[in-house]
């Protein structure tokens, strides 16, 4: 039988239970709803108001972004230093940097409360700003036009005595911070600000280091206008930091960072900065920015410029639709060089000999040293007749950037069909990684490079082994002679014969040391190498070539060479000869 007692107990029970999971519920839900505040409240509070930069020291850059969702007032306070003369004009400011524009907004050297040569000061401004991006950036350098007035070795002593006694100190109390309203100041990476800006560029190499070489390369599908935005270091007629831009297919530098083109960046005088618009057609290209040892986003040794981050070089379409244009770089349109000596270091005598099936121009790229004259060069001979085709001359070369020593010749010339063989010399000093100079712009091809003009070319060419090149039509030769040498050689004429003579020896002072002749069968001479005769070898002055041709009639004669005790082949005391394996003398049968 149903008991209603039983059942209305039961239900008290379940009542109770309810009201006490429901009480659970509502202090369950009265707890998330406090949690949720006390996060509201540490996300807001998380929400940095503020941005602080520096504690360096002398040369580097701490740098900080923020974004404005609103117009307002920021304030900037904290502790900057200027030092006088015996601190080598030490400034720690700071900047402001409009993110879109890259325009200098506030700079703390231009207010009132920046206290010249005066050691360290507290400083505080009210700042008004337009709602943007921006980036702040606090520095420790040298002012370069007050440092440049005292000598390098007073500056050398005092950084040495200075930096490990009072810039330690001052690395950690000297700073900038940046606070704005809560809810439309937000804290910000600079980096990203920077990488954000540059989605749309072609290429962008930026925050390039000492010592750094870095290229990228790009393809387009039609003409294009280009912005060019970078930044590097040039002192008068030279730059050190550059950029520049190579077309593949033509092997020709389009543009390059030149003084004509360049502004003031800011900061220290040798700071510059490009701002300009080129057109490049439809091609493939390669972009390259080079830093030297020193100043550079790494670190400076004078003030950094106004937007260091764009230390290196960045190429945007003009018009945005232009974008399309660039697409991934085509192998296809590299020409590579017929035949190239490059990469030549000091002390070195190269060669390669190569072979034209048919008469064809090609475009010649020789980079060198020289001063007064060429001491790395190269040249081209006749690999049959010994004659020098083409050779790189000082007075026709044009600055190859750098040091202006840095020589370069970019020509076209016409070759005949025949065999050739083109040489380049170094000397002991200035060369593919061993400057000891400013290097030049192209430093990967110090050497000598050539290229057919018409790409169709290239079948017409082929390279062969010029150490065991038999040249055509050798009657007799003496050759390679070193020192205290006496030597012969008997050859015989059936018939008259045009015969060409190449003889290198050594002579000064109108009177040849070390040279050939020849003799009949009755010893008489009927030719000899004298110094009135001859030209310049190429190398050391004393270096003496005769290359010309006579008539000898039928009949047996005898080939002599003779040298002295020093100067000769593979014991120089002097430059050596352009083709010093030729030391001696040849005869050929001349067409």
């Amino acid at each position: 039988m149903w008991n209603s007692s039983e059942d209305s107990t039961s239900k008290k029970i379940e009542r109770i239970k309810f009201w006490e999971n429901s009480t659970m519920n509502k202090y369950l839900i009265i707890r998330l709803i406090i949690l949720q505040i006390i996060i509201s409240i540490t996300i807001v509070s998380a929400q940095s108001t503020t941005v602080k930069v520096g504690h360096i020291f002398p040369g580097e850059l701490d740098m900080g972004g923020f974004r404005l969702t609103e117009n307002s007032e920021i304030t900037l306070s904290g502790v900057a230093a200027s030092f006088d003369e015996w601190d080598q004009f030490l400034d720690y400011y700071a900047w402001i940097l409009n993110s879109d524009t890259r325009e200098v907004v506030w700079r703390l050297v231009d207010c009132d409360c920046f206290e010249e040569e005066e050691g360290t000061f507290e400083f505080k401004e009210e700042v008004f700003l337009y709602k943007g991006n921006y980036e702040i950036y606090f520095s420790s350098a040298m002012d370069y036009m007050k440092f440049s007035e005292i000598t390098s070795g007073e500056f050398i002593g005092k950084l040495f005595n200075k930096r490990n006694n009072s810039y330690d100190e001052y690395s950690d109390e000297l700073f900038v911070e940046v606070t704005g309203p809560s809810n439309i100041f937000y804290s910000t990476d600079p980096r990203d600000l920077v990488n954000d800006r540059n989605e749309n560029a072609a290429v962008s190499l930026i925050r390039v280091g000492d010592s750094e070489k870095f290229e990228e390369r790009f393809s387009l599908k039609g003409d294009t206008n280009f912005k060019i935005y970078g930044i590097g270091e040039g002192i008068k007629k030279q730059v050190y930091d550059y950029g520049y831009i190579y077309d593949v297919h033509k092997n020709k530098r389009v543009w390059i960072f030149n003084k004509q083109d360049v502004t003031y960046a800011g900061g220290g005088s040798k700071n510059i900065l490009v701002k300009k618009t080129i057109n490049l057609p439809k091609g493939s290209y390669t972009v390259t920015y080079i830093t030297d040892d020193s100043h550079s986003f790494d670190g400076w040794n004078v003030k950094p410029p106004d937007d260091p981050q764009y230390w290196g070089i960045t190429i945007f379409p003009v018009k945005e639709k232009d974008r399309t244009n660039v697409v991934a770089f085509r192998e296809v349109d590299i020409i590579h060089p017929v035949v190239g000596i490059t990469k030549v270091g000091d002390d070195k005598y190269l060669s390669q000999g190569f072979s034209l099936k048919k008469s064809m121009n090609v475009r010649i790229l020789a980079l060198g040293e020289g001063l007064h004259s060429m001491v790395d060069y190269g040249w081209i001979i006749n690999a049959d007749t010994r004659e020098t085709i083409w050779k790189m001359k000082r007075r026709y070369t044009e600055h190859a950037g750098g040091a202006e020593k840095n020589r370069m010749i970019d020509e076209i010339i016409n070759l005949k069909s025949g065999n050739y063989i083109l040489y380049y010399v170094s000397d002991d000093s200035h060369s593919y990684k061993e400057w000891n100079s400013t290097p030049p712009f192209e430093e990967d091809k110090w050497g000598i490079t050539i290229w057919p003009v018409e790409e169709k070319d290239l079948n017409y060419v082929s390279l062969f082994d010029e150490e065991g090149y038999k040249r055509a039509g050798i009657i007799s030769e003496i050759i390679k002679v070193g020192d205290d040498e006496y030597r012969s050689e008997s050859f015989q004429i059936s018939r008259e014969t045009k015969i060409r003579i190449i003889s290198i020896g050594e002579g000064s002072g109108d009177e040849m040391n070390d040279y050939g002749w020849i003799e009949n069968e009755k010893g008489v001479p009927v030719w000899e190498m004298t110094y009135r005769k001859t030209s310049h070898a190429g190398g050391a002055k004393k270096n003496r070539l005769f290359n010309d041709t006579i008539i000898l009639p039928a009949g047996n004669y005898k080939l002599y060479y003779r040298t002295d005790d020093s100067h000769s082949f593979q014991d120089w005391n002097s430059t050596p000869p352009d083709n010093k394996e030729l030391y001696g003398i040849s005869l050929l049968i001349e067409n």
